[in-house]
């Protein structure tokens, strides 16, 4: 009798140990690998002028970073806010931050993801991704930039 029940916990232990820990994780990376590979390549956010809300196009995204997050406690968001150059450089940082913000409230509130994986900046118009003399330019720099990274 003792070495049925022993072989039983046995067995009941090898299953344990044979499902990979992070199994959730690795099926989301497999069911969405445009949004995660988007998320490490970092996913640019566009508002649409004189607006705080998050277009529906980027929330399938972000319910895979925070899905991701969520799973590893090593993951980290990194939430950027841009602008372009027009407007005192002042003004820029703090409309920037806020547009990160934005994001960091919208994870923290719609997934209840951890703070504590969530890094914002307001970067202003110091990392322009187009030219700034033209209005297509300055809208292309009006973004926040969501990064997933490891600790």
């Amino acid at each position: 009798m003792k070495y049925i029940i022993l072989g039983l916990v046995l067995m009941a232990l090898n299953a344990c140990t044979s499902t990979p820990i992070n199994s959730n994780r690795v099926s989301i990376q497999k069911q969405y690998p445009n949004e995660v590979k988007s998320l490490k390549n970092g996913l640019s956010i566009y508002f649409q002028p004189k607006s705080t809300d998050i277009e529906a196009e980027y929330k399938p995204a972000l319910s895979v970073a925070s899905q991701l997050l969520k799973d590893n406690k090593n993951f980290v968001l990194y939430i950027e806010g841009h602008t372009d150059s027009t407007g005192s450089l002042a003004a820029n940082n703090k409309v920037s931050l806020t547009r990160a913000n934005i994001v960091k409230d919208f994870l923290l509130n719609e997934y209840q993801v951890n703070p504590e994986q969530l890094i914002t900046l307001g970067l202003g118009p110091t990392k322009p991704i187009a030219d700034n003399k033209t209005a297509e330019g300055r809208v292309k720099n009006r973004r926040v930039t969501v990064t997933l990274k490891i600790k």
